[in-house]
């Protein structure tokens, strides 16, 4: 029973480093847009197929309806139907891609997302009911598996399609007929692999057994206190204790309103909710780009494809190190710092990173992994602060709501870079993106400290004894 906890947080794990194909695109992305310009269509650009990487993420911003799904079927069919419908997706893509652009985004943006939808919302809630003291932690620890898949399978998928190496030519496309020739197959090979690590994943998936009960505990907890109140004498004296050192505390009640949690219907009251929805607008359109893009423009001054995989690999380490470590930091400082840091550290790079065309390899390594360090910020530092605002029994939907605007909002940029890149450069592009980043930093300064769903110190007195209560007080005459 002991080892419960850790399995089924393991599961979690597994389920999302399963679901991380999105961070392996801006490796493959050269192999995709290359075997679609050579073998396909003659005027396909990287412009054209970041549709395919906008609408895996616009189609993953529905999460929060396979969370509706698992709340009527079961967690764990949820995912074990997320499983099959993602891996068909991936694998159906070695047909589609040698048909049209439009076929793959079908299975490889569309299909394979809504198995991603079914898989994706629950399990970090999960991790963090299963550790509610360690929440943050929790986040970090579970995320971190999406950002391990390039890690693991960066290097294996660059030495498959191009083990010697080669280069693009100078256009930045791959021209190579055994490179191309390897293209389809990868699909195969990635829904095999992925496919196989969310069936370990749901196997070992397990919902806390008290998650059932939580809302019955806590009815039974309200009228305890209730029927506690009603022995007291009618007349009460309410007062915030600014000093906890002046008063004397006999008994505590932990927050009610912390373990009910709000409900989406409420959280879209909240000014909490909004400044959150900002921030994730504005750090997961940067962070996306980059993740997309990174090859791309390192191809323009290095001449590495394998070392550019093993950038992809070293910034997925960052990446998860930072998930974990962030997850730690959010459980010892506030969430706000925490934010501030990281959603500036990223517009600074983004602003720079233009200049790493001219300081070459080892520049260009530190920025993208500087980048990536900084991509916890809507992965966990936003779902832990939704878990704190409005409780933890809602966490996976409200996260829904909010990623869906974010997710559904980054569609308008595969148009507007077929102008931006081709007319302003890399460094125009790098600016606008880096002012969206900017945006969430504003939006996070203005996120409060306190909320009004944080527990309240309160006192409750009589002739005879004073007692203190966190949570809702019903005061009668």
């Amino acid at each position: 029973m002991k080892a419960r906890p850790f399995v089924a947080v393991s599961g979690c794990f597994l389920t999302y480093l399963g679901l991380g194909v999105i961070h392996l695109f801006g490796n493959i992305n050269p192999y995709i847009t290359s075997y679609l310009r050579k073998r396909v269509d003659n005027n396909t650009t990287y412009e054209q197929t970041a549709w395919l990487i906008y609408t895996t993420e616009s189609v993953g911003s529905l999460f929060f309806c396979g969370v509706w799904l698992a709340d009527r079927i079961g967690h764990r069919s949820s995912i074990l139907i997320g499983t099959v419908i993602f891996s068909f997706g991936t694998a159906a893509t070695y047909w589609t891609i040698q048909h049209s652009l439009e076929a793959t985004i079908a299975t490889l943006g569309v299909v394979v997302n809504v198995g991603f939808d079914c898989c994706y919302g629950f399990p970090l809630a999960t991790a963090m009911m299963w550790f509610p003291n360690n929440k943050g932690l929790m986040a970090g620890i579970v995320s971190a598996g999406m950002a391990l898949t390039p890690v693991l399978m960066n290097s294996l998928h660059t030495f498959f399609v191009n083990p010697n190496n080669l280069q693009t030519d100078a256009d930045g496309y791959f021209y190579d007929p055994g490179i191309l020739d390897r293209v389809p197959t990868l699909f195969l090979i990635i829904g095999g692999i992925q496919g196989g690590i969310l069936l370990i994943g749901v196997l070992l998936y397990q919902e806390p057994p008290s998650e059932i009960n939580e809302g019955k505990e806590v009815e039974r907890s309200s009228a305890s206190a209730q029927r506690e109140s009603d022995c007291e004498d009618k007349t009460c004296i309410l007062a915030f204790q600014e000093d906890s050192t002046n008063q004397k505390v006999e008994e505590t009640q932990p927050s009610f309103s912390r373990k009910v949690g709000v409900v989406p219907k409420e959280a879209l009251r909240m000014k909490e909710f909004y400044i959150l929805l900002i921030m994730c607008v504005g750090s997961l359109h940067s962070s996306l780009f980059v993740n997309n893009f990174y090859k791309t423009y390192g191809q323009t001054f290095i001449n590495d494809d394998t070392f550019l995989a093993g950038t992809g690999s070293a910034s997925g380490v960052v990446h998860a190190v930072l998930r974990v470590v962030m997850g730690l930091v959010l459980d010892k400082i506030s969430f706000k710092l925490t934010s501030l840091i990281l959603t500036g550290l990223k517009t600074v790079l983004l602003f720079t990173l233009v200049a790493t065309s001219y300081g070459g390899k080892v520049m260009f390594v530190i920025w993208i992994c500087g980048i990536f360090a900084a991509f916890p910020v809507e992965f966990v530092c936003i779902p832990a602060a939704i878990a704190e605002v409005f409780g933890k029994k809602h966490t996976a939907m409200i996260y829904g709501m909010i990623y869906f605007v974010a997710g559904t909002s980054i569609i308008i940029w595969p148009p507007m870079f077929q102008v931006i890149i081709p007319y302003f450069g890399w460094f125009g592009t790098f600016c606008l993106i880096g002012s969206i980043s900017f945006i969430g930093f504003l939006a996070t300064m203005f996120f409060p400290e306190k909320h009004h769903t944080q527990p309240t110190k309160l006192t409750v007195c009589n002739e005879e004894k004073e007692k203190v209560f966190y949570g809702t007080v019903v005061l009668r005459k």
